[in-house]
This record gives C-alpha cells, structure tokens and sequence, in this order.
C-alpha cells in the first residue's frame, strides 16, 4: 500500500495504481489462456474464504504461471481446482503433456513454489499418467495485511 501511495504521489496525472491482482480476477485470467487456445475447465469445492492479501495475489499468480505452462508445454486442455479447506487453500492445476512430461525450464516453478513457501505453504509439481501436475497449498493467514 505504501509503494502504491508513493507512486501515486509522483505521478503527474490523476491514475489510480491498480491492486495486484487476486482470485477475485480468475475469470478474467481464465477467459485469456481460453482465447489464447487453451480449454480450461474450472471447479471450486468448499465454502469461498476471503484470503489475506499476499496469499490471494500468490493464489493468483500459481494459477496464472500453472495456465501459462498448461497453454505453452501442453496438448490444449487443463484442469483447475480449487478447495477452500478448514485452515487453507488448495490449488490444483492438471494438463496433458505435449512432450516428456518433465517440468519445463524456466523460474516459473522456482517462482510459484517460492510464493507458497513465503506464506507457510507448500508446492510440488510432477508428471503423472501422460499429464502434468501442479499442487499447491495456501494456509489462511489471519492477520496477512
């Protein structure tokens, strides 16, 4: 908030820095990987929880990198769950592989699991079965601001 109030004060015009983005912009974040190619099919168990700020902008970005991989090293389709559990959060992105089925180069994984750690949650990626998967868990912070 601060660095977005700092911004602000230097910015010669008038517009507003948006917030980063969180679970509340999925739809979006989902629309663009399907018009870029991708088929997305999306289900959500459990009673919706609000989530602290850095664990649903970190929800957020799994999500985004785990569809940027699916639409990228995949075969056209992916899987995506999300499970509001009693103390966390739960994402679960699945595709088909294209290629070997290894996890593909990049920070993206590194990055994805990083976020997680940050907040006290876990992450892991592997092949299973032909499909590529990506799970990961967000505790709930209480006090995340």
């Amino acid at each position: 908030r601060e660095i977005d109030a700092f911004v602000r004060a230097l910015r010669e015009d008038d517009d507003a820095v948006q917030p980063p983005a969180g679970l509340s912009s999925l739809d979006a974040l989902v629309k663009r990987h399907r018009d870029a190619g991708l088929d997305v099919d999306v289900s959500v168990r459990g009673e919706r929880r609000p989530l602290g700020p850095a664990a649903d902008q970190a929800a957020y970005r799994i999500l985004q990198e785990a569809l940027t991989n699916a639409l990228r090293h995949g075969r056209g389709a992916a899987e995506v769950g999300l499970t509001y559990g009693v103390d966390g959060l739960e994402i679960a992105v699945s595709n088909a592989t294209a290629g070997n089925g290894s996890a593909p180069a990049g920070h993206g994984i590194v990055g994805m699991r990083e976020r997680a750690s940050l907040l006290g949650g876990s992450l892991d990626v592997r092949p299973e079965n032909g499909r590529f998967a990506v799970r990961a868990r967000l505790p709930y912070c209480e006090d995340d601001e």
